[in-house]
């Protein structure tokens, strides 16, 4: 097994799913696909295609109608294609309605083929010419595609093939490609195929979007054939194109759900069809449980027995974000009602069966006498509650009020942090107690822990770090061990006045000052993505004393330096003044939102508080910029608070329990691949209540799995990974010599690893350098880094100089640091100019940026390589003294970008003036039209064939130029 090829896996699989049901078709090119299709489409909808032309056929013109209907598409409206009916109109007249697919397994007709060949002879606007390994048709279409590799082949090498081919060769009839399957045989997963564009640029499927199959207790099923008998069954692969797949309305894109949601809907539609009981669905934080939602209440919505599904929440703050998210996954499907009154009137229309409202205004509804006859309607009618959060949401007497009223009603909870008997409340209920389903019923119907989510990648793990702030020259008491300090037990049995300490105004100063020194390697941990940070205290009055101590920092600081901090919480009316200080709380609120309007340009006052809550969970989310980098917070924002941009969460309070977990998983979402963890840094020791927490949500696992090792444990990680890189490449030297496909493989993949080393080092308030240099300072690594990035450029081109694996992983957003920039550069010429230094000098400043510019790992600057490079060996020494660098320089970009085109279009015989045409059309609107370029060559009188050709030609040329002469930043 250890020599079989890829030959050899996909004539093993392709027997598998021959045993299985599906038809082997030899196919080899694009025609054989069509042709195919032809005949498919026309056996799928005989009965319809004989009753009204008397053959199950297509006539040329009538298949010409069809393919006008299909053909040239975008992924996102060939999936929308493929799940509607299409008119075709006869040629005698008569009319039908084709489908393109049916849920019925019984009915569709599933066929595999393996090695069709896509290029320009047969297909026009196909790029390079590509052959594919498997690929699964049903009723003539392509809707899943199989890329294998040999065992011991990286699967990511499948899903970086998967996007190329995405890019350059899916065209035509692949575009209605729904899912992907990646395997090397021991290791297999899938993913959807997401649209293709966004706004005018390549969208490349990301890793953290591609998923392992599970069975229904959440293992995993890895080996191909395993996963073949159960996801590649015709019955389930016609389930999930059919009911577990989303196509959003509201942007072009598809999403298919992973397993423990399907599971979870699954289980939750039979407890409410087949039971008719309650229940709960327990998946962690962070892992969909909106989309699960969704689904469920889209398919029981759809249901004849069911005549209302009411998705029930306790959050004006989650409100927004919830019919946002379901409105996005299906246009107008929800509207969040702003009163008991417009809740009212939506029960009231039958045609609506399914609403989206608080628990408060549900309750609301029950009690009034004005609603009455309304209500009394609903009482034995089959009503499903979807109830979000509902750790929290249903503990109350709302809930008694609106259990007591709907009494053929059914509850499903979600929710990532059940109560259990170990964290119960006053109430002295369970989760359970609250969904009991009977006796002889689990009340908890699917379970996806924090432990399962970490597994799979479906949410990072946790970067804990404690900073101790309480010392014991600060206590005046002897036989104090000031390593316990922090524990509130200890100091309760000490008599130490805990509370006195965690609010002394020194100390809030120097967490303040730590806060502020160590913030950008929390936020900008490669120094291009920039993420932002909760800071969680426990009390408006603490908030009060941070937020000025922030603000002192900042104003001593310079103003581009300054980090923009915000801070929202809710206050009462009438507090009490001894409470909260010489402060009222709705004066310090106001303070706080004079100074974010002077930051921002906005206008809130404590009137308009909802609308600041919205504009900040924007900034928080970067979907308006400039952003919030810090937001200090009581207890707002810390549950059900989403943002991907979201990785840090600074604490001044005691958290246990759910609390914990929830407060903790606001920083743990996959973003892009520069989060790799969420960091939590506590100023108080929680370490017993963090343990305590983690390991009751993860089903009594260790709580040590979740978090990330020590610093101490990955500088010793660092010390062992060096001599892999060196066994690859002895010296950077070696690393810029490397000849051979397999050399250079080993040298990307030593790098890259250590290169994550690093990024996760880089962290901790603790780095230095100096504890790595034992093996690799950073000169040599950087040295290292610049041959990676050449290597990741050179993988890119269509003629490589050196044998690049083409879908080797290059994950160089964990190298980049994007502070050697074009500014940079220009910035450091024009030091290199002053005209009161020396020859020598001068020369020695010009090496510092060629060397400057070879190892910068910025793109614009990396693309703008040979051009810089140009302009310091042809222009710069010619400059007078009083040249302006920068205008200098974009002189030279002007006079190179004319000089290239006029060079392209001398080549190709072409008037400049066309070119230029293009390139500027392109530079303004951001896509090129074909059409438009074919009909300037009509007047250079060339065959069809040569202008196919010109037209890809001249796109290449004006998208590759572009690209190295657009300004940086675009």
């Amino acid at each position: 097994m250890a020599h079989i090829s890829e030959y050899d896996v996909e004539n093993l699989f392709i027997d598998r799913l021959e045993s299985i049901g599906y038809e082997f078709v030899d196919m080899s090119n694009y025609d054989d696909v069509v042709a195919n299709f032809r005949k498919q489409l026309a056996a799928f909808n005989a009965p319809k295609l004989v009753e009204a032309k008397g053959e199950a056929a297509f006539s040329d013109a009538e298949f010409g109608r069809v393919m006008i209907h299909v053909d040239n598409h975008s992924v996102y409206e060939s999936a929308k294609i493929l799940r509607d009916k299409y008119v075709l109109t006869l040629d005698n007249g008569r009319t039908v309605y084709l489908d393109f697919f049916s849920s019925d397994t019984d009915r569709n007709i599933y066929q595999v083929t393996h090695q069709v060949t896509m290029d320009k002879d047969h297909k026009d606007d196909v790029s390079y010419k590509n052959r594919y390994d498997v690929t699964i048709l049903i009723n003539g279409l392509p809707l899943v595609q199989i890329e294998l590799k040999r065992p011991g082949v990286e699967i990511n090498e499948a899903i970086n093939q998967i996007n190329r081919y995405r890019k350059f060769s899916f065209k035509g009839l692949f575009r209605y490609l729904q899912l992907f399957v990646v395997s090397n045989s021991v290791q297999t997963k899938y993913f959807c195929n997401e649209n293709e564009m966004d706004g005018g640029v390549y969208n490349p499927i990301l890793k953290s979007l591609v998923f392992f199959w599970t069975d229904e207790n959440n293992k995993r099923i890895n080996k191909l054939d395993e996963f073949t008998a159960e996801f590649l069954r015709r019955s389930t692969i016609t389930e999930m194109l059919d009911k577990y797949m989303v196509i959003k309305t509201t942007e072009p894109v598809l999403m298919v759900m992973r397993p423990y949601q399907i599971f979870a809907v699954k289980a939750a539609k039979r407890r409410v069809l087949e039971s008719n009981q309650n229940g709960y669905v327990f998946a962690c934080t962070g892992s969909g449980k909106t989309l699960t939602s969704f689904k469920l209440a889209q398919l029981l919505r759809d249901e004849p027995r069911v005549d209302k599904v009411i998705f029930l929440i306790d959050r004006k703050d989650l409100d927004d974000q919830t019919v946002d998210e379901y409105n996005s996954f299906e246009k107008d499907c929800v509207d969040g009602s702003d009163s008991t009154a417009v809740l009212v009137k939506q029960l009231k229309q039958a045609d609506r069966k399914f609403i989206v409202t608080t628990i408060q205004k549900m309750a609301n509804a029950v009690k009034s006498k004005r609603y009455e006859a309304l209500m009394d309607s609903y009482r034995d009618k089959k009503v499903v509650f979807i109830i979000d959060e509902c750790h929290r949401s249903q503990f109350g007497k709302m809930h008694g009020d609106i259990q007591r009223h709907f009494r053929n009603a059914n509850y499903i909870g979600f929710t990532g942090t059940p109560i259990f008997e170990a964290n119960k409340g006053k109430d002295g209920r369970t989760t359970a107690d609250v969904f009991y389903a009977g006796s002889k019923l689990d009340a908890c119907l699917h379970r996806y822990m924090i432990k399962d989510a970490i597994a799979d990648g479906n949410v990072l793990r946790f970067s804990v770090e404690y900073q101790r702030t309480i010392f014991a020259k600060q206590v005046a008491a002897n036989g104090i061990d000031p390593e316990r300090l922090g524990d509130p037990d200890y100091c309760r049995r000490h008599n130490l006045d805990l509370d006195a300490l965690y609010h002394d105004d020194e100390r809030i100063r120097v967490i303040a000052e730590d806060i502020f020194e160590h913030h950008e390697q929390h936020v900008h941990p490669q120094g291009k993505d920039i993420y932002t940070a909760l800071f969680a205290v426990d009390s408006i009055k603490t908030l009060g004393k941070y937020y000025d101590a922030f603000k002192a920092l900042n104003e001593a600081r310079p103003e581009s330096e300054r980090y923009r901090v915000a801070a929202i919480f809710t206050y009462q009316a009438n507090e009490d003044m001894d409470e909260g200080g010489d402060e009222h709380s709705q004066e310090l609120l106001g303070r706080c939102m004079d100074d974010y309007n002077a930051m921002f340009g906005t206008s809130f006052a404590p009137d308009s508080f909802d609308a600041y809550r919205k504009d900040i969970t924007r900034r928080m989310k970067q979907k308006d910029l400039p952003q919030v980098d810090i937001l200090l917070v009581v207890n707002m924002m810390l549950t059900g608070f989403d943002a991907k941009p979201l990785n840090t969460l600074y604490l001044d309070k005691n958290l246990i329990w759910h609390t914990l977990v929830q407060a903790y998983s606001r920083t743990n979402r996959v973003d892009k691949v520069t989060k790799q963890f969420g960091q939590i840094v506590s100023y108080r020791d929680i370490k017993r209540a963090q343990d305590d927490a983690l390991r009751l949500f993860s089903g009594d696992g260790d709580p040590n799995e979740y978090l990330l090792e020590s610093y101490e444990y990955y500088v010793n990680k660092w010390v062992n990974q060096v001599p892999v890189l060196r066994k690859a490449a002895q010296t950077v030297d070696d690393a810029g010599q490397l000849q051979s496909e397999g050399d250079i493989r080993q040298f990307v993949v030593a790098f890259r690893s250590l290169s994550g080393t690093l990024a996760t080092l880089k962290t901790f308030g603790k780095f230095d350098w100096a504890d790595l240099s034992v093996v690799l300072d950073e000169e040599e690594y950087e040295g290292y880094k610049s041959w990676y990035l050449y290597y990741h450029d050179e993988a890119k081109k269509r003629d490589p100089k050196v044998p690049v694996p083409v879908d080797v992983d290059f994950d160089v957003e964990l190298v980049r640091t994007d502070r050697i920039n074009v500014m940079y550069i220009l910035s450091l010429l024009k030091s290199a100019h002053d005209a009161e230094k020396s020859d020598e000098e001068r020369a020695r400043d010009i090496d510092l940026v060629m060397r400057e510019i070879e190892r910068s790992d910025n793109d614009a600057l990396r693309a703008k390589k040979d051009i810089m490079e140009a302009f310091i060996r042809t222009r710069f020494y010619e400059l007078p003294d009083d040249a302006d660098i920068q205008q200098a320089y974009e002189q030279f970009e002007r006079e190179s970008l004319q000089a290239e085109i006029e060079s392209f279009a001398y080549d190709n015989g072409l008037d400049a003036k066309d070119v230029l045409e293009v390139f500027s059309e392109y530079t303004f609107g951001g896509s090129i039209s074909e059409e438009a370029i074919r009909r300037r060559l009509a007047a250079y009188r060339m065959g069809l064939l040569k202008i196919t050709k010109m037209t890809g030609a001249i796109k290449e040329f004006v998208v590759n130029t572009y690209s190295r002469y657009k300004a940086e930043g675009e």
